[in-house]
């Protein structure tokens, strides 16, 4: 049952994906000798193959579950996605808050990390500033600067628990991600268009660390199904691979709700050396204060793909042979309605 509810998905990504989830559960399964744990187990997998088949269905709840699971914008790959970013080779580590203590050293928040938490494309929630990364996060009090006024007037504030609340404070955040999925490279002549590149020889000769799906070509399958609504697999001769029955205009649609959740961190070379944006990075912002943000994130930026649901000002799609049998079903159905109103009025009495 789960073969055949794989095989019905859109995309050849989206069917080898699943399949190595699933065998990753099964083994988990079959490796589990405690009874509870194992059906524990066993249900979720059971719970995952009814989602599957409401988004075979045309469900879009489920259908985004299943896009948001298989590029990670949730569960296990999203923190593979992560982990990258969250080290930061070119800095020293942070000074430690208990002098004794190797584990009392505050989190690391690359260039990276820092670009996506302080746009508010990348997170689920409100953006962060950079104060908050940089010196003291909202939850910690201003008593754990010593020559604040609260700590005059209240005592020190406790090591122990600034040690705490900054790493609580990490964690939380890191929940709130949306990673992407690659990192590009702008760099050219100051002034002149610069070209945006993915490829990871170039990225390694600038030494721009690259992202775990860096050179797949996965954006640019996302980008193609949410203009299209076609797969780029579609014109295959394996069968399996045209057994989808969702619609082109469902896909197209779902497609760009992903791109939304999928920002695009580039890092540009005129802005990491002189600190002002290229031509090019000034038309992804508006407003002069979006401007002044890019100078603290030591050359990244964040964007949107230009076919997001968000950024999109496509034009709507042609309307093929379903939806012209959808609309001269609603009509006839309306003027059917029409004729059983008018009818009924006349039939009502006027007076007794």
């Amino acid at each position: 049952m789960f073969h055949r509810q794989i095989r019905l998905l859109p995309t050849s990504y989206l069917r080898h994906f699943f399949r190595l989830k699933l065998s990753d559960d099964a083994r988990a399964v079959l490796e589990t000798y405690d009874p509870q744990r194992r059906f524990t187990k066993f249900k979720r997998i059971q719970n995952e193959l009814d989602r599957l088949r409401l988004a075979n269905r045309g469900v879009w709840e489920k259908f985004d579950h299943v896009l948001d699971l298989a590029y990670g914008r949730k569960g296990k790959l999203r923190w593979e996605l992560l982990e990258p970013i969250l080290s930061d080779p070119a800095s020293s580590p942070p000074d430690r808050i208990i002098p004794s203590v190797e584990r009392s050293r505050p989190p690391v928040f690359s260039p990276e990390l820092t670009a996506l938490l302080t746009d508010s494309l990348a997170t689920k929630n409100k953006a962060l500033t950079l104060p908050a990364i940089q010196k003291r996060p909202p939850s910690l009090s201003a008593r754990a600067d010593p020559d604040s006024e609260e700590a005059r007037l209240y005592g020190p504030f406790s090591k122990r628990r600034e040690v705490n609340l900054r790493w609580r404070f990490y964690s939380k955040q890191l929940r709130y991600i949306y990673p992407p999925l690659e990192v590009g490279l702008e760099q050219g002549p100051r002034g002149s268009p610069q070209r945006r590149t993915v490829d990871r020889s170039a990225l390694q000769a600038a030494g721009i660390r690259p992202m775990a799906l860096q050179g797949t070509g996965l954006v640019q399958e996302i980008e193609h199904v949410a203009r299209t609504g076609h797969p780029p697999d579609t014109d295959s001769k394996d069968p399996e691979l045209t057994r989808s029955h969702l619609r082109p205009r469902f896909l197209k649609r779902r497609f760009a709700r992903l791109l939304e959740r999928m920002p695009q961190l580039t890092y540009n070379v005129a802005l990491a050396q002189s600190g002002v944006p290229s031509p090019d990075a000034k038309q992804l912002y508006r407003g002069k204060a979006d401007s002044k943000r890019l100078n603290s994130w030591k050359g990244y930026t964040v964007h949107l793909s230009p076919v997001s649901a968000r950024d999109s000002k496509t034009r709507a799609h042609d309307a093929d042979e379903v939806d012209v049998a959808w609309i001269q079903w609603g009509s006839q159905h309306a003027d059917s309605d029409k004729v059983k109103k008018s009818k009924k009025v006349k039939a009502t009495p006027t007076g007794i």
